[in-house]
């Protein structure tokens, strides 16, 4: 395996392992963070997450569809090994659900990651955020980076 495909499975494995992360939109005022839990696809070039369709980021989407991504591993690195964090940022656009088939799946996908959330994304309300990769920044601690296209 090359330098490079073990970077880029780095960044797969940090996907695959988590189910949070930070969601950044722009719009008026300007940034939004949003602290999300997520499901993604089988390849992990799609992230999934649901919202409101009154929240702030639901609507910086709507009219500003490239967004950032962060996905880190602190939580059992924090105390004592700092400087191994590895922090990933993506970078992605909005893409539309294709129908209720895709909505049902992506739903399904997200209530096993979380399933206290399922509640939230039963009613009318609710919107699928479907985000589609399009380059990855990976933090390996505190100075190596690793930047890659999709």
């Amino acid at each position: 395996m090359t330098n490079e495909q073990h970077k880029i499975n780095s960044c797969l494995e940090l996907i695959k392992n988590n189910n949070i992360l930070v969601l950044a939109t722009q719009g008026e005022p300007g940034p939004h963070t949003s602290l999300m839990v997520y499901a993604s696809s089988k390849d992990r070039t799609e992230i999934f997450m649901v919202t409101s369709k009154r929240s702030h980021k639901w609507l910086n989407i709507k009219n500003n569809p490239t967004v950032s991504l962060l996905i880190d591993d602190r939580d059992d690195k924090l105390k004592t090994r700092r400087g191994e964090i590895k922090a990933l940022t993506i970078t992605g656009s909005f893409i539309p659900v294709s129908g209720a088939t895709q909505r049902e799946q992506i739903l399904d996908s997200i209530a096993k990651v979380n399933p206290a959330i399922t509640d939230f994304f039963s009613g009318p309300e609710c919107e699928i955020i479907r985000i589609k990769a399009t380059s990855f920044l990976l933090l390996d601690g505190p100075e190596k980076a690793f930047n890659f296209k999709l």
